[in-house]
């Protein structure tokens, strides 16, 4: 089990790093054609359109577990829909940054407006759905599952796009810093856990977390958060990412939000499969489980992220 988590967790994390990459050189080399062809679409930038497309499979991937999670749990939310609704919200931030609307702020307008009509929209859609089936045991319950699907995936998810979209120049390499110092915290926690875990986290929640886990998990997400800026601004001194990268101390505090909000998320996740009596959401990625769980920490801390990275 330990080798394939290994092997599997290196090819996710070389992938992510080969698609931050080419979404960062696609939004360069768009800059030479976007007369051409961007203007007649109405789009003024393309930064981050890799991302969204790979984020929007990766919503309606989490979204269909999540629907069974809470099946298996005993509810029954609204199936197809909240796929439509989530793919809907994370386009947002890409649409709202490509199309020209201006300064940021009118940016930041646009956004606030278009995901809270489709919210709207979703929950509209969803009590009409629900409505159809014509019976009113657990008709609440499952509306409010319905739309925790929509506001999980689909409007968290739209935080790790605006922490891409946000700065125009080295906003996929924050994305990437933030990442790296989230997933750090569950790579440290899981090996600290298993080498010297002995204390109980929240047995009843997630048996297999220790208080030396969280530990080892914290200190390595503080360590990554300060040792990244430094080692950006020492070889790359005069790259967009070591004017954006938080400095020393601030970057230890990012570090310490990260792995405490990431964890939070951890426990969220178990939350739902341990009412569903479930390991894993899926087993879609061998040695991990499924999307969620993987996704499960970046979603939680995405937006402290990206109001601490964005200033």
């Amino acid at each position: 089990m330990m080798r394939y988590r290994l092997i599997f967790g290196t090819i996710l994390i070389l992938g992510l790093i080969g698609l931050i990459y080419a979404d960062d050189r696609l939004a360069h080399y768009a800059a030479f054609w976007r007369p051409a062809t961007g203007s007649s679409l109405g789009l003024s930038r393309c930064d981050g359109f890799l991302i969204t497309v790979v984020m929007a499979a990766i919503v309606v991937l989490g979204t269909r577990e999540m629907h069974n999670l809470l099946v298996a749990a005993g509810h029954h939310p609204v199936p197809i829909w909240p796929a439509l609704m989530n793919v809907a919200l994370v386009l947002i931030p890409f649409l709202a940054a490509s199309v020209s609307v201006g300064e940021a702020g009118v940016r930041d307008a646009v956004e606030s407006v278009s995901t809270g009509t489709w919210l709207t929209v979703a929950f509209l859609g969803s009590a009409f759905l629900i409505a159809r089936r014509r019976t009113v045991a657990g008709a609440m319950g499952d509306l409010a599952a319905t739309l925790l699907i929509v506001l999980y995936l689909g409007v968290l998810s739209q935080y790790i796009l605006r922490v891409r979209l946000a700065r125009p120049d080295g906003g996929a390499w924050l994305l990437l810093y933030f990442l790296a110092t989230v997933k750090v915290c569950d790579m440290g926690a899981f090996f600290t856990g298993r080498l010297i875990g002995r204390r109980k986290l929240i047995e009843w929640l997630s048996p297999k977390k220790t208080v030396e886990g969280l530990a080892g998990g914290i200190i390595a997400s503080v360590v990554a958060a300060a040792v990244i800026p430094m080692a950006v601004r020492r070889w790359a001194p005069a790259s967009a990412a070591a004017v954006l990268l938080p400095q020393a101390w601030e970057a230890a505090l990012f570090g310490l939000l990260m792995a405490l909000v990431g964890q939070a998320g951890d426990l969220f996740e178990s939350l739902i499969k341990r009412e569903a009596h479930a390991k894993d959401s899926a087993d879609a990625i061998p040695a991990f489980g499924g999307v969620l769980d993987v996704l499960d920490s970046p979603l939680l801390a995405a937006p402290i992220a990206y109001w601490l990275l964005q200033v």
